[in-house]
């Protein structure tokens, strides 16, 4: 999957992250709405699938609830702990039990008889075992965050950070692997 895939995977997770900077409850409440919309529409249109698109649906809409809602301070406080906890378990269950994430966005970019090659699992489950890590690292940044709070501005910088290596080591990853199938191709 190339960067550009992968960032819109995570369209509703970026959407709220950006709408959300800052201490506003407006937008905070206005970013999870947003992203409510944008989950509901990716997977009407197929471009979320498998447990990226539960994971989603089950977050914003307890997000939907919690914030707009019920306003439940203790949920917008822990929010950032309960979205990469929420990514990182409906990630590492699938990689787990052998049918990792990134698979179903990558049957989609190869042929299907590429499907039933061990490579093939193999090379998905390295590219969720990336994400896994990130979200992972994230959700332990997150928590540490309550405690430690380094300023806003700093700790979106770390997370985009995370989330930037992820990207390339990611889309360098896939390109490798294109090239590898090419090169055995011919």
């Amino acid at each position: 999957m190339g960067a550009l895939k992968l960032i819109l995977a995570f369209a509703p997770w970026i959407s709220l992250w950006l709408i959300s900077w800052g201490h506003s409850l407006f937008r905070l409440q206005l970013g999870v709405v947003i992203a409510f919309v944008l989950v509901i529409i990716m997977a009407l249109r197929g471009l979320h699938r498998g447990s990226i698109l539960w994971g989603g649906l089950i977050f914003f809409s307890v997000a939907l609830l919690e914030v707009v809602i019920l306003k439940d301070f203790w949920f917008m406080k822990h929010m950032g702990v309960i979205a990469h906890g929420t990514l990182f378990f409906f990630t590492l269950i699938p990689l787990l039990a052998g049918k990792p994430f990134t698979m179903t966005y990558a049957k989609a970019e190869v042929s299907e008889e590429v499907w039933a090659n061990p490579s093939f699992l193999k090379s998905c489950s390295i590219s969720s075992g990336i994400w896994v890590t990130a979200f992972g690292l994230n959700c332990i940044f997150s928590i540490t965050m309550l405690y430690y709070p380094l300023g806003e501005l700093v700790q979106r910088s770390i997370e985009l950070g995370i989330m930037l290596i992820t990207v390339i080591i990611s889309a360098k990853y896939t390109e490798i692997l294109r090239a590898r199938r090419k090169a055995s191709a011919q």
